[in-house]
């Protein structure tokens, strides 16, 4: 379990003592800043709940989808036992279900719903539900209104249920017999609240309608009783942003009057609300026309967590504090006594807008710890237009009627081929016939075939892009470890090497058009053009299994034997030549003595292959048969693999092994990919090499990273005799372990199933499949369109991605593009994809932290608080470049420690970092002095892009200022204007709402 840091400590500390206090409502809200941990807060105040006394605590756990509350159910629970966690997370997904289980008797129990099951609302469209529902209904209708239910059409609660029903009805009343009798009383009840008093009359009319609608109001009515009968005494909301109806309609919904305790029949159970954006920070004049309304967001949330008199006190603090910052901007002269004294009235206000308000919230941000300073790190991308620019724009603009002539900027100023990209999903492309023009550089059919972009795609921010992102960088099969065991080389020998990028941009058509573009710019960089072309370059495969056990089955093969006695972190710090010299010795320590033999001319000639040797000391072993039936089940039916497998389990006992053949060892146990993921998962997993775990690690390095690596385009870039060659002088040059061993304990972190998750998590994410994108034609002839693949750079969340097309033994086929999560979980490993291009769907409550550390505005935000959001995606616990400057400051003293050598060294880092802890705790692992992210923001003549960054940098400083404001925009436009030495005497007044008061206390600024 995590240990809370100390501002996470004080959080726990001010909602269990607001859960405790007598006059209050028993609700609190943590609203920390994306990426501190919010979930560790819950866990721990569940923790602390269940050590009470009262037996068992129930938790009610809710989020907005199945996925997310399933996952996060057990990490609130992670502080029990195995036996005792598996109790309390094995429970139903939706309240009336809670009915039909059995009473727990556990110490915690944890209940993961959603709203739209759960707490549908008066005005939700209502579901027959499931059968045990409907089952359970039937049982406890026939104790609670058993004339009723005799005389009700059994259709009506059977609805599609068959041969099964009379089972579950079976068991429901075998359920209810151990039931509490109160659930029957609770159960009629409810029914008066669903249906109106003379309930058995109201049952007969309701029954004569739609039965789904009859069934869901029985549905609705069961959990309401099971809420009332066995109430929770924690409900968590955890992101209630995205289903803030809840709170809205509380008054409304005896549903939710029971949940919050309102209903005055149910005690109220202590309420922890999640969520970094709970209400609006900041309403643009637009969105204020629209009647959306930061301040009263503020105020209502305000109303629900402590009641009307703490808003109305609010209210009007909120307007003094504004009237006060109002009166220090409008000296000219900051020096005059007066301002002094308007600022000391205002730092009374801020004051008592805390001392009201931390009671029951709790906010954290980064830079009431750490300065934040934008122009850190910021690059400039200069983005000059050039004469074919202009030509697309006129060639949209024409092709624009009317209507829609004025959308024909904003596109192609964001979109790259604007004609070929946006498609019938826009309105303004939908209604308008785009001119045919063939004179126009634009992507074709032949252009694509023959791996044959122009030499300047017509886009100014693309081209800027591949200043930063080119086709070399995007090319690297991984991203280089922070603290590599040796000097890296090649590709990965530089400082500025880092190909992970996240991008932002206004338009849905954006993100798959760049992704698709740069993709195609690294497969024409790479691939040879005399081969086939575009179609015909993935056919060819490297990576194959002969009959005979080889070099590729040596190189993919995690051995058992090379594994446990062989460490490349015995000689870590060194030389690449020192750590070979160390390896070479471990072996020769693990084979028997004397069966290496001389370095005659006679021994010299004796060179078998790394196969046969391999899988002859592995026979010798007793683990040869071990390594055969793990490979028989990664392989399927490839009848040459089936073969070699077979020669793996014959191999006789080895008996002398040449000295070229020791060399090919030494170079195995350094270089193979197989060898070197196998010890760099056992050091987080160290059950990965047990019969039963074994053959999912040679699946993962077979059907997962082989399948990865075995790609035309990555092999490439890489120096070698053959493609064997190639990847072992990567692994060796780009410090693939020592970066494995970093990605497995970032993710050993985050994984509900610990160091035995880590093998499956890794596979689904190398076998991406990511999709990809479709441009239209505007060439004579027949519309078509062209498709282009999405690898190196893919498209996330609401852009416009479509299927994969595969090549196979039955002509070509498409795969559904990859969710989401499955790209964000790619994303998130040192491998491909390296750019992730999104919208703003990608700018809220989702990490991308783990191997990006670069964020390019594509489209500036219209508002610093979108700005910080962005930047909030890799600006998270332990990213990268954080952990860059930890491993770099700390990296002497880990190397000097060789008896730290059996175990991960981001384990002994970990230890060394807390020496840089400070009383907060967020330091270093979010917030560490010169680790700074870089952004990227375009700079075109005549454009007004930099401009408006450095206006949003300004009000990002004092935009906090604004909460609670009315018309913000103007506001913070007012507070912009008095230069910096006015944001300087402003920025202390920044409303503090963490529970440390962390600004408030210099010595941790």
């Amino acid at each position: 379990m995590s240990k809370p840091k100390p501002f996470q400590e004080a959080a726990v500390i001010a909602a269990i003592g607001a859960f405790a206090d007598p006059t209050g409502r028993k609700r609190f809200l943590v609203a920390d800043e994306v990426g501190l941990g919010k979930t560790v807060i819950a866990k721990e105040v569940a923790r602390r709940m269940s050590q009470d006394g009262r037996r068992p605590l129930i938790v009610y756990y809710i989020a907005n989808g199945h996925s997310v509350s399933n996952q996060n159910k057990e990490r609130i629970v992670d502080f029990l036992h195995d036996d005792a966690r598996t109790a309390a997370i094995g429970t139903p997904d939706r309240l009336s279900l809670i009915a039909v289980s059995a009473v727990p008797k556990d110490s915690v129990v944890i209940y993961a719903l959603t709203p739209a099951t759960s707490f549908p609302g008066a005005r939700a469209r209502l579901t027959g539900g499931r059968k045990e529902e409907r089952a359970f209904l039937k049982v406890l209708l026939e104790r609670a209104y058993p004339a009723f239910s005799r005389d009700l059409d059994p259709a009506i609660l059977r609805l599609t249920a068959r041969a099964s029903w009379d089972l579950a009805v079976d068991g429901c009343a075998r359920m209810l017999a151990d039931a509490p009798r109160s659930l029957t009383r609770r159960f009629r009840e409810a029914l008066a609240v669903e249906f109106g008093e003379s309930v058995r009359a109201q049952l007969e009319i309701a029954a004569t309608g739609k039965p789904s609608v009859f069934v869901g109001r029985l549905r609705r009515a069961l959990a309401l009783a099971t809420l009332r009968n066995q109430p929770p005494d924690l409900v968590i909301l955890d992101e209630f942003q995205r289903y803030r109806q809840l709170l809205d309609e509380q008054d409304q919904d005896p549903l939710l009057k029971a949940l919050f305790g309102s209903d005055c029949i149910t005690p109220p159970p202590a309420l922890l609300l999640l969520s970094a954006t709970p209400y609006r920070m900041l309403s643009t004049r637009w969105e204020e026309a629209r009647g959306v309304l930061a301040q009263r967001e503020l105020l209502d949330l305000v109303e629900f967590l402590a009641g009307a008199s703490v808003r109305e006190k609010a209210t009007g603090l909120f307007s003094a504090f504004g009237d006060k910052l109002r009166d220090i901007v409008a000296h000219t002269n900051i020096d005059h006594p007066a301002v002094m004294k308007d600022v000391g009235d205002a730092a009374i206000l801020r004051d008592q807008l805390r001392a009201l308000l931390t009671p029951v919230m709790s906010r954290t941000e980064r830079d009431s710890v750490g300065k934040i300073d934008l122009l850190a790190g910021t690059h400039f991308l200069h983005a000059e237009p050039i004469e074919e620019d202009f030509r697309i724009y006129r060639h949209l603009v024409e092709s624009f009627d009317n209507r829609t002539r004025h959308e024909a900027l904003p596109y192609w100023s964001s979109v790259p081929l604007p004609a070929q990209s946006l498609g019938p999903r826009y309105a303004a492309w939908q209604r308008d016939r785009i001119k045919l023009n063939q004179k126009l550089v634009r992507m074709t059919i032949a252009r694509r075939d023959q791996l044959n972009p122009p030499p300047e795609w017509p886009d100014a921010k693309l081209r800027a892009l591949a200043k930063v992102a080119p086709p070399k960088r995007l090319a690297l099969p991984w991203v280089a470890p922070s603290l590599p065991w040796w000097p890296l080389a090649r590709d990965w020998h530089s400082d500025a090497v880092d190909p992970k990028l996240l991008m932002f941009s206004r338009f849905r058509a954006t993100p798959p058009s760049v992704a698709s573009l740069l993709s195609f710019g690294v497969e024409a960089y790479c691939l040879p053009k005399k081969r086939g072309g575009y179609e015909k370059a993935y056919r060819r495969r490297h990576f194959k299994l002969s009959a005979d056990p080889g070099p590729v089955m040596a190189a993919f093969h995690p051995s058992p034997w090379l594994i446990l006695n062989t460490n490349p972190l015995i000689a870590a710090g060194g030389s690449v030549s020192a750590v070979r010299q160390a390896m070479r010795r471990q072996i020769l320590d693990a084979l028997p003595k004397g069966i290496v033999e001389r370095d005659t001319v006679k021994a010299r000639r004796r060179h078998r292959s790394i196969g046969r040797v391999l899988s002859s000391i592995e026979c010798l072993v007793g683990v040869a048969g071990k390594s055969a039936d793990a490979w028989n089940m990664a392989v399927g039916d490839d009848a040459a693999a089936k073969a070699a497998i077979n020669q793996w389990r014959l191999a006789k006992p080895i008996e002398r092994i040449s000295p070229a053949e020791l060399s090919d060892l030494v170079d195995y146990a350094l270089g193979a990919p197989g060898v070197a993921l196998g010890r760099a998962l056992i050091r987080h997993d160290p059950t990965i090499l047990g019969p039963q775990r074994f053959p999912e690690l040679v699946r993962l390095s077979w059907q997962g990273l082989r399948a990865y690596l075995d790609n035309p385009v990555l092999l490439s870039g890489l120096q070698g005799k053959n493609a064997v060659d190639q990847v072992m002088r990567a692994v060796v040059d780009g410090g693939f372990e020592s970066m494995l061993d970093e990605h497995f304990w970032l993710r050993v972190q985050n994984l509900q199933e610990g160091g035995a998750g880590l093998a499956k998590d890794l596979l689904s994410a190398l076998t991406l499949r990511a999709g990809s994108f479709s441009f239209h034609s505007i060439a004579a002839g027949k519309h078509h369109k062209i498709q282009v693949r999405c690898h190196a750079a893919v498209a996330f969340g609401d852009a416009e991605s479509d299927p994969t097309p595969t090549i196979g033994e039955n002509g070509v086929s498409f795969l559904a593009a990859a969710r989401p999560d499955e790209i964000r979980r790619s994303f998130n490993t040192p491998f491909w994809p390296h750019v992730l291009a999104t919208t703003s769907v990608g700018q809220e409550g989702l990490d991308f932290h783990l191997w990006c550390s670069r964020v390019l505005h594509w489209d500036l935000s219209s508002n610093p608080l979108d700005l910080e959001q962005r930047e909030g995606r890799v600006q998270r616990y332990a990213g990268l470049a954080v952990r860059r400057h930890l491993a770099d400051d700390l990296k002497s003293e880990i190397w000097i420690d060789r008896g730290m050598a059996e175990i991960s060294p981001w384990l002994r880092l970990a230890e060394l970092a807390e020496r840089h802890a400070d009383a907060s705790g967020m330091r270093p692992w979010w917030v560490h002095e010169g680790a700074e992210i870089t952004r990227h923001v375009f700079d075109r003549p005549f454009g007004r892009d930099i401009g408006r960054f450095a206006l949003l940098k300004e009000q990002r400083m004092i935009y906090r200022l604004a909460l609670g404001q009315p018309n913000q925009e103007d506001f913070l436009d007012i507070l912009s204007r008095g230069g910096e030495a006015m944001r300087s005497l402003l920025h202390p007044l920044v409303l503090d709402l963490s529970a440390m008061g962390l600004r408030q206390k210099p010595h941790l600024t």
